[in-house]
């Protein structure tokens, strides 16, 4: 039988399991009606902080910063061609073409860094908690690795161009606009993906040629397994291949495509012809149309639904979340073709939603945020402070932006439950040194801005007995209640 929960019980809950830990305040806030405090966050999240000139990065930005590296290139390569020629020293060309190419991975580098930077400072600094840890689940949901340098600021672009403009809306909205993005087309490899009767295709093989051509599945493939379906959602082998066709000519912009940057359909890397997949036909369309309505098909499916709604539920719930809420979510999804605004309200209407045990445990990048959050982190230097925070998160295992596979990282608490993960959260707790005003009060005091009276007396008992305030905290930053949510 389920316990009667109250009020403050449900604001802790609010801020703590669907949001991202309370900042001075925000208890209060949520208690007047917990439920509606989440549902009014509900907006799309902007970007626009002073650490960051929002103009400065952009995919269409950094392709032309790449096309500007690559006609650099070629220009230092003929130098270093016609100075051979005329019997020079290559020394010094080679050196400049090195360091060309360090210069441009610096830039990127450097680039990356204040994305990463700018999104840390947005999850502490944000009056819409809830916004922005539904913004990470989908991010990780459309996973995408920093392992190329141009990835490197690609994938932190398509969490706010792809994902976050479309987060209340359709889910095939976001879907559609996640396929196209440079960063997952790059990444999965689609952008030279080249269909075999296409006018390319063609040409290559009457040429016996390939130069890396061909038809490549792999985007098409996590669109079924990860991004939809999931891999029991019936979709078959050949499914694949159809769905790699469709999408074939999807492509990114090279450097001598001047009037656009980023995405690029080329007609002349499209497999031609009708597609069938799960049972319907899917005419020849013109541009990427034939592409965009499997993919709506895709996002308004019944085995969709089911899956990503259950992610989601595990994601801000629990590991096993009940049948009873993912049905409320899935029946939602189904009703209102994939409409996230609604499947949302219908997790957050739910009854199972507001248990009051803690079922989740705390990811590395929800501990830090959290931690900061309650200390109200106010560093001199944001910028350098954030970067040793990404630093520490690598350490903690959940590095920004770099799980090393389509599927993302974990949401289940055996992933970051390990005896050294835990050592590498004291570790971090107590180097922490964060320019913060001094605490209104002692930790006790801290405590209850975070959790009102919901702490055990254990937990209570260990912060009285605290030789110092530092040590306070971090038994309250390593206690259940804040380690789980």
């Amino acid at each position: 039988m389920r316990s009667e929960v109250n009020q403050y019980q449900q604001a802790v809950i609010a801020v703590n399991r669907f949001g991202l830990g309370a900042r001075s305040n925000e208890l209060e806030q949520a208690a007047i009606n917990p439920k509606g405090w989440l549902l009014k966050q509900m907006v799309s999240p902007q970007f626009n902080t002073p650490l960051i000139n929002s103009q400065l990065v952009n995919t269409e930005l950094a392709f032309k910063q790449f096309s500007a590296h690559r006609a650099n290139r070629v220009m230092r390569n003929k130098m270093q061609n016609d100075m051979a020629a005329s019997s020079m020293s290559g020394i010094k060309s080679g050196a400049a073409k090195t360091g060309g190419m360090t210069n441009y991975a610096k830039q990127m580098r450097q680039t990356q860094k204040q994305l990463l930077v700018d999104s840390l400072w947005q999850s502490v600094e944000t009056s819409q908690p809830f916004n922005i840890r539904l913004l990470d689940f989908f991010s990780n949901h459309f996973s995408v690795s920093s392992s190329t340098v141009q990835l490197n600021v690609l994938a932190p672009l398509l969490e706010r161009e792809a994902i976050a403009p479309h987060l209340f809306g359709r889910f095939e909205h976001m879907l559609i606009a996640v396929v196209k993005h440079p960063a997952m087309l790059l990444y999965l490899d689609n952008a030279q993906s080249t269909g075999p009767n296409s006018t390319v295709g063609r040409r290559s093989k009457a040429r016996r040629i390939n130069k890396g051509r061909g038809l490549n599945e792999n985007l098409a493939r996590e669109i079924l397994e990860l991004h939809t379906l999931g891999i029991d959602g019936g979709y078959r082998i050949g499914d694949i291949q159809t769905l790699a066709k469709a999408i074939s000519g999807w492509s990114v912009s090279h450097p001598k495509d001047v009037k656009q940057k980023g995405f690029v359909y080329r007609e002349n890397m499209h497999e031609p012809g009708t597609r069938r997949l799960l049972g319907k036909n899917y005419k020849e369309r013109r541009s990427t149309q034939q592409g965009e309505r499997i993919l709506k098909d895709l996002a308004r499916h019944p085995s969709t639904a089911r899956f990503v709604s259950y992610k989601l539920a595990q994601y801000l719930i629990s590991d096993k979340p009940s049948d009873e809420l993912v049905d409320a979510m899935s029946d939602t999804w189904q009703k209102t073709n994939g409409d996230l605004h609604a499947v949302i309200t219908a997790l957050v209407k739910h009854d199972d939603s507001w248990q009051l045990e803690r079922q989740k445990f705390k990811t590395p990048r929800e501990f830090v945020v959290s931690a900061l959050r309650a200390l109200e982190a106010n560093p001199n230097k944001p910028k350098s402070f954030f970067n040793g925070i990404i630093y520490h998160l690598n350490e903690m295992g959940q590095s920004p932006f770099n799980a090393g596979s389509p599927a993302g990282y974990s949401a289940n608490a055996e992933a970051w439950t390990g005896s050294d993960a835990l050592m590498k959260r004291i570790d971090w707790v107590n180097r922490l040194n964060v320019v913060t005003p001094k605490l209104n009060g002692t930790v006790l005091a801290l405590s209850q801005q975070l959790f009102a009276d919901n702490v055990s007396e254990p937990t209570l008992l260990a912060i009285k007995r605290a030789e110092t305030a530092r040590q306070a905290r971090t038994l309250l930053f390593l206690s259940p209640e804040f380690q789980r949510r």
